[in-house]
């Protein structure tokens, strides 16, 4: 299958037998190795999938646990559940470590060489796992041809970089920063974007760069269930989960009308005011104001997707946000009302 990094750091992976995703992780190790330990007992107790539910491989060269690799099926197995979105049931898993101290995992899902999507993992402090993040199709976080473009403005060759001692490093910082790390052998780092190619401040960076070192190693992740659930308020209650067809809108660059910064911040609390708001003929932006460099934002609303139970009750409202000058990233409604609001712009 065709590999989603650059044709250089491929080469080197071949050559010395280290995946260059490895040299952001080398801190983590220790974790990742205690953590497969710790957790192969408890899943040799795990239900598995059937064939005729999921024919997606998980690599066993990667650096996941098995319980993450578990969790990403599962995943998989519900984005399958709706029709235009079948192919996830039979794609192809490969795994990242976005570390070192966030705990996260870059998943791609490929069939046969074609992107499928993307998945973004993350264990919270007490070992839940959860999907952080998700995409459709060829849009992803982490692309090579958006890093070969960020690299040459700033007038660097990724072979060359990494041949005269520099390194590459993919990191992820809660809630939804995707970027890279280029390490320089005689100058400052670079932080790069991974969704939309911005150089990132330094000095924001750096302190969270110090923070993920210095985070506290989880000993163990929470083993899930092996059937595709979502684990409710109440633990003895397990819903087996499916999605509705997303619901997609036309995107747009915030930054063409800039009057929904003066303007007042809409009430969002569920997909039912999105379409209000759509309905008005309005375009909406998600800001997380202060926060904004941790969103790659302000981002244009694009679309949403509901998870539901096998009663029909909506558990979970993933809002699509980006698209059209970065990656489209579906996350969980309430990560953006926690740290940001959004704004209607009138025709």
């Amino acid at each position: 299958m065709k590999r989603p990094f650059h044709p250089a750091w491929n080469l080197i992976r071949r050559i010395t037998g280290i995946a260059v995703c490895l040299l952001c992780v080398n801190p983590l190790l220790p974790l990742l190795q205690a953590e497969g330990a710790g957790i192969q007992d408890g899943s040799e107790s795990l239900q598995s999938l059937t064939i005729t539910q999921s024919t997606a491989v998980l690599h066993s060269d990667t650096m996941a646990p098995d319980t993450v690799q578990q969790f990403a099926r599962e995943q998989a197995l519900i984005l399958g559940s709706e029709a235009t979105g079948k192919r996830w049931k039979q794609a192809e898993l490969d795994f990242y470590p976005l570390g070192p101290g966030t705990r996260s995992w870059l998943v791609y899902a490929d069939v046969e060489g074609s992107p499928v999507g993307y998945m973004i993992i993350s264990a919270d402090l007490q070992g839940q796992l959860q999907l952080s993040e998700y995409g459709q199709g060829e849009q992803r976080p982490y692309s090579s041809s958006l890093l070969d473009q960020a690299l040459d403005k700033q007038q660097l060759n990724l072979q060359n970089l990494i041949t005269g001692g520099g390194e590459l490093h993919l990191r992820y910082a809660p809630p939804l920063l995707a970027y890279w790390k280029v390490v320089r052998p005689d100058a400052d780092a670079i932080y790069i974007d991974a969704t939309n190619g911005d150089i990132l401040p330094v000095g924001i960076l750096n302190a969270l760069e110090v923070d993920s070192q210095t985070t506290k190693r989880l000993h163990s992740i929470t083993p899930l269930s092996g059937q595709v659930s979502l684990i409710t308020a109440e633990p003895s209650k397990v819903s087996t989960l499916s999605v509705d067809s997303m619901h997609l809108q036309s995107v747009f660059n915030p930054a063409d009308n800039l009057i929904w910064i003066t303007s007042k911040a809409v009430s969002i609390t569920g997909v039912v005011a999105l379409n209000l708001q759509w309905k008005a003929d309005s375009k909406i932006v998600y800001s997380a104001d202060h926060q904004n460099v941790f969103y790659g934002g302000p981002l244009p609303v694009s679309g949403y997707q509901i998870w539901r139970d096998d009663h029909g009750t909506a558990q979970i409202q993933y809002v699509a946000i980006g698209g059209h000058t970065s990656v489209r990233r579906l996350v969980p409604l309430q990560t953006l009302l926690r740290d940001g609001h959004f704004y209607a712009i009138k025709p």
